[in-house]
């Protein structure tokens, strides 16, 4: 979604990015290149997603440290 040169920080864009997920049962994210990702873009894929697809494994590869910590304070969001 980067390559058209957007910040990952909304809602909408990750819901574009998670149409087709809940098809698979494990789905592999590239954070390659990201320095950085939204709150609204993080809670909507790990925590909104999540909770609603748990039988979809989402995993995470070339994280930075900025994504991670995101990644890991949305996942701590209560419902």
């Amino acid at each position: 979604m980067e390559h058209e040169g957007e910040s990952l920080i909304s809602k909408s864009q990750a819901k574009r990015l998670i149409t087709r997920f809940d098809k698979f049962t494990e789905v592999v994210l590239d954070f390659v290149g990201v320095k950085q990702i939204g709150q609204a873009f993080a809670d909507q894929i790990f925590r909104v997603f999540r909770n609603k697809h748990p039988e979809v494994r989402l995993g995470i590869i070339h994280e930075s440290n900025e994504v991670a910590n995101m990644i890991q304070r949305v996942q701590s969001t209560k419902l």
